[in-house]
């Protein structure tokens, strides 16, 4: 996907109907936020909504109103899309093949999987770190149909605004969570996206991408402290069935850290886990070294501050 450098960018994220914006800048190799909101779009972001023609003019409308109603002055975008419109892989090819030859041989690996021609497809990918003893190299591949960037694009062809990165999700709080915390000697973290409507698991080992999997909600319990109990439950369960799959180890303690985001970290969730386990439980502060500015100080108040991972990692890609 697109790669800019720019000394100040937006970084935009939108999952299911929630919608924030920093506004970042870096000077004398120093990022800080000059100023963030979060708001609403009138439709959910997913799938259904790429069907509509009329979709992406709406969502144009919503980034614009909250653009306009806070100030924000940058006009450049680093917009972070939900993993769950991407398939996201790890695949290995030969260590020894030319540099030319790596393009076709992941489209060829991507056409054995793929429900519809590859041709439909923009195929990115990077090396993963290697022991340098593998006859192979691993690959982390992500696969996003084309018509999802067009809906993209043409989302911000409405606007004043210029798209000039896309991000995945994931990947945004992968790079927040590396500027924020330093765990070098950390061999496996678990990174967890709480959602209202869903739970997205990551897992970095040695600093690296690892794995991701996401899990939806059975059913929303409507009592409260039930729905809390349910949900500490769900994470318990599939942290531990993730580590057994992928022989990571046998139980959550095996991990050496775990970090909670987005939209649903309730007290009642991390009280649970953090008594559950004997492993440092935490929320992921995105603004943990990073300095805020005056005007973004004062518009995250007390509110939590882990929902807006997401889009600050977005922002840190844009000037990467």
């Amino acid at each position: 996907m697109a790669v800019g450098e720019h000394s100040e960018i937006l970084g935009v994220s939108l999952i299911d109907d929630q919608l924030r914006i920093v506004e970042g800048r870096r000077s004398s190799d120093e990022f800080h936020i000059t100023q963030l909101a979060q708001g609403r779009t009138r439709h959910l972001f997913n799938f259904e909504a790429f069907a509509d023609k009329n979709m992406p003019r709406q969502f144009a409308e919503d980034i614009t109103r909250l653009y306009e109603t806070q100030n924000f002055q940058m006009k450049q975008v680093a917009f972070s899309l939900d993993s769950r419109m991407v398939l996201i892989k790890k695949l290995p090819v030969d260590s020894q093949l030319d540099v030319d030859k790596i393009a076709p041989q992941l489209n060829w690996e991507v056409e054995q999987f793929a429900i519809s021609p590859v041709k439909e497809y923009i195929v990115d990918y990077e090396p993963l770190k290697s022991n340098g003893t593998s006859a192979n190299q691993d690959m982390l591949v992500v696969v996003v149909r084309k018509r999802i960037i067009e809906f993209l694009k043409e989302i911000f062809k409405n606007t004043d605004l210029h798209l000039k990165v896309i991000d995945v999700d994931i990947f945004s709080a992968h790079r927040a969570l590396q500027l924020n915390y330093d765990y070098s000697n950390i061999e496996k973290i678990g990174l967890i996206d709480v959602g209202e409507r869903n739970i997205h698991f990551s897992i970095l080992k040695e600093r690296k991408y690892f794995l991701s999997q996401d899990v939806s909600f059975p059913a929303i319990a409507k009592n409260q402290e039930d729905r809390l109990d349910s949900t500490t439950r769900l994470i318990s369960k599939e942290l531990r069935r993730i580590l057994l799959d992928h022989q990571l180890g046998e139980k959550v303690e095996d991990l050496n850290e775990i970090f909670l985001y987005g939209e649903s970290v309730e007290d009642g969730i991390l009280e649970g886990l953090q008594n559950k386990y004997d492993v440092r439980i935490e929320r992921a502060d995105p603004f943990r070294k990073i300095k805020l500015m005056a005007k973004a100080r004062e518009n995250i108040g007390q509110a939590r501050t882990e929902p807006y991972m997401i889009s600050v990692g977005a922002a840190l890609r844009g000037i990467q």
